[in-house]
């Protein structure tokens, strides 16, 4: 990690609105906006490549705060005594190589935002001097016997389900309830396909403006189950777009792996309009199936449909079997 350029991430930055198109993001973001305008921790939940950094980004931008530090650390990136320097810094002479003091990102917030992404690996000895400086503003460098005042407003994020970590004694109850004042879950990718045009065209936006998807490019995109969702979906455009020797994107630009996923080709290549719809709402609900462990009613309750609808859909067959 280059802490140098962590240490000075400042503040400033042009306020970046996400893509906000389906009824749950509009709903999370509305949460975050009213969130932001306090001063208590956040926790963000979601899965790996859902956007957590930029939710609490956004939260930063559109808080009181917004003219000061963000400073992100990633918790599972860095060995537990690297971690507790970073945090709380250290005094010269607190270990072999502490040439000099060194201020913590806690100190170094300055009444900014520290963003601590997977804070599920922070170790429990980490977790309690955490704890104690979110309470108390005030941290105890490494080698110093003096506590050191300080302000910042803590956002943190796990892809881990805390709410069981913290049932099940792998992270700290007293903790998870301090930072859970406002807890925020990011759904994934594959819940939310509705935001994939409009993805595509942001990501297009950074490499190479101008570039227009075909229907079937979407198509194939809406059909993946994206467990790496919206980072695994912008590596996928940017794949395409710095392939692309005209000004269309179309199915040949995908990654192999992802055209070779494709559950029926013949539809999504030859199929018309009828078909493609029917093959997309069965590949849907067989999803939800899947997800749910087979149950039914909750299938049906993420879908949204009755139960006949969902067996009269799950039973359809298109001409080529599907």
């Amino acid at each position: 990690m280059n802490t140098r350029r962590v240490h000075q991430e400042m503040a400033g930055e042009a306020v970046v609105e996400p893509v906000v198109r389906s009824e749950a993001m509009r709903r999370l973001f509305g949460r975050a906006r009213r969130v932001a305008q306090t001063d208590e921790p956040v926790l963000i939940l979601g899965e790996t490549g859902t956007g957590k950094e930029v939710l609490a980004r956004y939260i930063h931008q559109h808080s009181p705060r917004r003219d000061r530090p963000f400073l992100p650390l990633n918790c599972a990136a860095m060995p537990e005594n690297l971690i507790e320097s970073e945090l709380f810094g250290y005094r010269k002479g607190a270990f072999t190589d502490a040439r000099k003091d060194k201020k913590g990102l806690l100190e170094v917030a300055e009444s900014g935002t520290v963003f601590l992404d997977e804070i599920g690996e922070l170790p429990m000895t980490l977790q309690a001097k955490l704890l104690r400086a979110i309470e108390r503003q005030e941290i105890l460098p490494l080698g110093s016997t003096e506590f050191v005042k300080t302000s910042f407003r803590l956002i943190a994020a796990s892809n881990r389900d805390l709410f069981r970590e913290k049932d099940e004694g792998r992270f700290r109850a007293d903790l998870f309830y301090r930072i859970g004042v406002f807890v925020l879950e990011i759904p994934p990718l594959r819940e939310r396909l509705e935001e994939i045009p409009y993805l595509v065209d942001r990501f297009i936006q950074e490499v190479r403006p101008g570039l227009r998807p075909t229907p079937e490019f979407i198509e194939r995109l809406m059909c993946h189950n994206w467990p790496g969702n919206v980072r695994e979906l912008r590596n996928v455009i940017r794949h395409a777009a710095l392939l692309a020797e005209g000004e269309v994107l179309d199915l040949d630009l995908l990654p192999d792996w992802l055209s070779s996923t494709c559950a029926a080709p013949q539809v999504l290549h030859h199929g018309n309009l009828k078909e493609k719809v029917r093959c997309f709402e069965r590949t849907m609900l067989e999803r939800y199936l899947e997800e749910t462990g087979g149950n039914v009613e909750e299938a049906l309750k993420r879908l949204g449909v009755s139960r006949s609808t969902f067996y009269r859909k799950l039973s359809r067959r298109s001409h080529n079997g599907r």
